[in-house]
């Protein structure tokens, strides 16, 4: 018999939660071994590009991804495009033109608005089952009774009931679906309940309480600074030195930030995938900080000639070539 896991993401939200974050769902997912994993927010063909990498999910790149492809893990894409990128903004811009239709829209989407609170607390598996899917769910059922399955609904219904039946006809017996949590309730309802599993549990171990760790150093937002450089030292790795070296720059230790990050680079910082870029960048602009021009103008090209960088590092180093980095304006 076949069996279908479908599991919730909730993009960048998930470097806040701490029980639910990237290797959180990778614990899920090596529970489920599967042999099959749809990426439903990657349309198929996506990671022909490697801007795929630029998904809002960041738990694919950060993670999955990877780790499905040391296993050996087929990846198949998900939801295919819309068929009218426009549609759903022209809908919008036209009913302001029509009251009654204006009013009714304004009011469906109101009934997001609690997401708005819901969402920056740090969320737990069981909790986005059971007040973030809900929530969405009613959102769609009442956006699709009022307008029906077309250009005011981007053709959601239609588009997701298309991956279901492409997930019902794989031939691999177990199967994990990784959903952005806007795609759950139609694809839920979708795949039926003959073997659909949903997981409302997450376990957490060692791995995932190091990522959470790592998590709360990428936003920037520790309570004791102090505090989270040491724990950051127990931790090995290119990604800890990361993050220990911006901890030590924003808070004025220049030549220590320096030293950190020129001794990671003598190592393998080629994880996760964010990570080359970024920390070339902030190589580049400590060595400008620190005069050494030069250097900085190594890291900067080492930037560039990568395949691929996040975006913003790519403009920042293509910046630093022209401009010396001379520290942020406060």
């Amino acid at each position: 018999m076949k069996r279908t896991t479908l599991l919730p993401l909730l993009g960048a939200w998930h470097l806040r939660y701490p029980t639910y974050n990237a290797e959180s769902v990778l614990e899920l997912i090596r529970a489920t071994d599967p042999e099959v994993l749809v990426l439903a927010p990657l349309p198929p063909g996506a990671m022909a590009d490697p801007r795929w990498q630029e998904t809002p999910e960041i738990v694919l790149p950060l993670s999955v991804v990877p780790w499905a492809r040391r296993r050996g893990v087929r990846l198949e894409g998900g939801v295919v495009p819309s068929p009218d990128p426009d549609a759903e903004a022209d809908f919008r811009r036209y009913t302001a033109f029509y009251p009654p239709t204006r009013d009714l829209l304004a009011a469906l989407d109101a009934q997001l608005r609690p997401l708005d609170e819901l969402l920056p607390q740090p969320l737990t598996l069981p909790r986005i089952w059971a007040e973030v899917v809900p929530l969405l769910a009613a959102y769609q059922h009442e956006r699709e009774a009022a307008f029906g399955d077309g250009p005011g609904t981007d053709w959601w219904r239609e588009r997701i009931c298309k991956l279901a039946e492409r997930i019902r006809a794989l031939p691999e017996t177990r199967v994990t679906v990784l959903a952005s949590a806007e795609q759950v309730p139609f694809l839920r309802e979708a795949l039926g309940d003959e073997g659909l599993q949903t997981p409302h549990e997450a376990p957490t171990n060692d791995r995932v309480r190091e990522r959470a760790l790592l998590d709360v150093a990428f936003r920037g937002d520790a309570a004791d600074p102090g505090r989270l450089i040491t724990q950051l030292r127990e931790l090995p790795g290119a990604e800890a030195r990361f993050h220990e070296a911006n901890l030590l720059l924003s808070h004025g230790h220049l030549a220590e930030a320096l030293e950190v990050l020129e001794g990671a680079v003598r190592g393998d910082f080629s994880a996760p995938y964010y990570l080359p870029g970024y920390l070339l960048t902030r190589l580049g602009q400590l060595r400008d900080l620190t005069g050494d021009r030069a250097g900085a103008m190594r890291a900067y090209r080492g930037v560039l000639a990568l395949g691929w960088v996040p975006p913003d590092a790519k403009e920042t180093a293509q910046i630093g070539l022209t401009v010396p980095f001379e520290g942020v304006a406060s």
